[in-house]
């Protein structure tokens, strides 16, 4: 009685599991833009660079940019900031903007004067291979010793041309607030 029991809940844990529930954070299924169409897709690494500036100025508001990844401020206090530059990897060698809306109302700060911000960010490559929308959801920590801060969490292609399934992956990079080029990184795993 037990292992059948047990069975049972491997076997719903396995099939909730497997469904893309981040597929729609939003709560609208129909902003998925990559799906399988094939059963021969194959794994396939996913590495884009961006290579960006973050813009002087910033709106006191959740971004409105791109595909409305970055639309989102659940605290009601946010800041939009964008930044522009170059892409090159897995979409080719193009153009790119990222939209990171800066939830300051959810953020926290301990005694050495570093805090941390939830973010919400639209990134749109348009590059020689492939044209492609990534979500990210992260943090955005700064310090008050500084210039510099680190942008990180997890990003996911929505939209693509070429990716039977889009990706998964993480995304990582650094900036500096006196208009540097700063180095963002994508590496994941995605389906072709």
């Amino acid at each position: 009685m037990k292992f059948r029991f047990l069975m049972s809940a491997m076997l719903a844990a396995a099939v909730f599991c497997a469904a893309p529930t981040w597929a729609a954070r939003h709560g609208s299924a129909d902003r998925q833009g990559a799906v399988s169409d094939s059963k021969t897709a194959k794994p396939a690494s996913y590495d884009i660079t961006l290579k960006l500036i973050e813009s002087s100025i910033s709106t006191s508001a959740a971004c409105t940019g791109g595909n409305g990844w970055a639309d989102w401020c659940p605290s009601g206090l946010c800041d939009c900031y964008t930044y522009a530059g170059t892409a090159s990897g897995a979409a080719g060698s193009g153009t790119a903007t990222l939209y990171e809306t800066y939830d300051y109302g959810d953020s926290w700060l301990n005694n050495l004067d570093e805090y941390c911000v939830v973010a919400f960010g639209d990134i749109e490559i348009s590059g020689s291979k492939d044209t492609e929308s990534l979500a990210f959801n992260g943090a955005d920590c700064e310090s008050d010793w500084g210039d510099k801060g680190i942008l990180s969490g997890g990003a996911y292609l929505q939209n693509t041309n070429i990716f039977t399934d889009g990706a998964v992956g993480s995304f990582l990079g650094n900036y500096t607030y006196n208009s540097t080029t700063d180095t963002f990184k994508i590496k994941g795993t995605s389906l072709k």
